[in-house]
């Protein structure tokens, strides 16, 4: 198959760069991860330095060129990190919904007793009745304050005229029985003001809490709610449960965006254009700002601007890579073909051993399609020798197989997408290459070959010829 051919490359460098940005993303991701795990307390130093581990482990496999097992395994770790990390929340929005019943139930524990001591008409010491009126601010204290309150209650259970013996026949009834501890005590005095509607809030205002989001803005209205009689309570926790599930849905996906945006961030780093920079700060700016008001039409501006750079620099080393070949089987390739192959949609190269055939190279500026056929060199009035360009075009199919295998030889990967026999269709003539500028027809010198070591993708993204 020796006639007009249509082929897709996948260079060495496109590879790399794709690696490059995979890293990029797991660095955010890992970001992200240790970013919420630090904020809600569920990660420890040593789960941060196993992460690390695993990530330098990654990077090994492209200084080992291998590509294809990097590229599946950071992606696999990205979807762990974000699995792991939205069960972390999970967790600390648990935690946070356990306080508040905790709390609630202390407090409910703490009006019962108070209660009782102010019915017994027992002296209450200012500082724990302040403590037991609700002044508390956690269940330690609370639960603190009722430690002490009970400690006057034997006082009165034990009356003052109560002999040795009635006390001794007192304990003996209670050899062998078990006394509640505090907890159990505090636990058992509120099953009865559980509320299920109180328990979906609670739930609710841990998960905005696992999100970084302060839930005071619902402070009063949860107040409220826990102040009503148990019948009133769904008229005013349904409209509350609707509120805090909107904040919690927003919250979630103001949570996806930044992580998202913060990926974007980091593929943009690895990238040296002013415009890529500039981006950056942008979206820095807006991951510390309190009010993200334009984080997704950045989102949007950065996967057009990372897609197109991407697009450019891989267009740009597949031009490098044909040429570079076809340089190292003989053909002229002189400075600034690249960017004339870029202006004009196709080029001609002139075979140096026989000048009066060569290929013509078209395609790669918008799409990742290359076509090349061997064509004449000459005027189309001329007579041809029919054999001569038959046998030409032969020859062309063993070096296109060269080609190809320097190609793969270079670590990238080669792709037909069709083959026309030889002499299928004439042979096209076309006109000789401009040779009026014998200073810019300086030879390539450099062979695909020479591109076998991992070069940083900032080198790559501007080749030059």
């Amino acid at each position: 198959m020796s006639g007009p051919k249509a082929f897709r490359i996948v260079t060495r460098a496109e590879i790399i760069a794709i690696c490059h940005r995979n890293l990029a993303r797991l660095d955010a991701a890992i970001e992200s991860w240790t970013s919420a795990g630090r904020r809600n307390g569920t990660i420890e130093q040593k789960d941060i330095d196993k992460v690390i581990v695993r990530r330098d482990e990654l990077r090994r496999l492209l200084e080992a060129d291998r590509f294809s097992e990097l590229q599946k395994q950071v992606a696999a770790e990205i979807v762990f990190l974000r699995a792991d990390s939205e069960r972390r929340v999970e967790r600390a929005a648990e935690i946070a919904a356990r306080s508040n019943r905790e709390l609630r139930r202390s407090k409910a524990a703490a009006e019962a007793l108070l209660e009782r001591l102010q019915a017994l008409k027992v002296e209450i010491p200012a500082n724990i009745q302040s403590e037991l009126s609700g002044l508390a601010a956690s269940s330690e204290r609370l639960e603190a304050a009722m430690a002490k309150a009970l400690l006057l209650l034997p006082s009165l259970a034990a009356p003052d005229s109560a002999t040795d013996r009635q006390r001794e026949l007192a304990s003996r009834l209670g050899a062998g029985e078990r006394r509640d501890t505090l907890q159990e005590w505090i636990s058992g005095q509120a099953q009865e003001m559980e509320d299920p509607a109180l328990g979906r809030v609670d739930a609710l205002l841990g998960e905005l809490r696992g999100l970084g989001i302060d839930p005071s803005p619902f402070s009063d209205r949860v107040a409220l709610m826990e102040a009503e009689a148990p019948a009133r309570r769904s008229l005013i926790a349904d409209s509350l449960l609707l509120d805090l599930a909107a904040a919690v849905k927003d919250g979630r996906a103001s949570a996806r965006l930044a992580d998202e945006l913060r990926a974007r961030r980091a593929e943009l780093s690895v990238m040296n254009s002013a415009e890529a920079i500039s981006l950056v700060t942008e979206i820095e700016e807006a991951l510390a700002s309190p009010l993200p008001s334009n984080r997704q039409e950045l989102f949007k501006r950065a996967d057009v601007l990372i897609e197109e750079e991407f697009k450019a620099m891989a267009a740009a080393e597949r031009r490098r890579v044909v040429l570079e070949g076809l340089a190292s089987l003989g053909y002229e390739v002189s400075e600034g073909m690249a960017t004339a192959w870029v202006q004009n949609g196709q080029i001609v190269l002139r075979k140096a051993a026989n000048p009066g055939y060569g290929v013509e190279l078209l395609g790669g500026s918008r799409s990742d399609l290359l076509q090349v056929r061997a064509v004449g060199i000459g005027s189309s009035a001329e007579a041809r020798d029919a054999n001569r360009d038959h046998d030409m075009e032969t020859i062309w199919c063993g070096e296109f197989d060269r080609l190809k295998a320097s190609v793969a030889k270079a670590g990238g990967h080669f792709a037909m997408e069709f083959a026309r026999p030889a002499g299928q269709f004439p042979l096209k003539i076309v006109s000789a290459p401009d040779v009026s500028h014998p200073t810019k027809r300086k030879l390539l010198k450099v062979h695909i070959e020479h591109d076998q070591s991992t070069r940083p993708i900032s080198n790559l993204q501007k080749p030059s010829y």
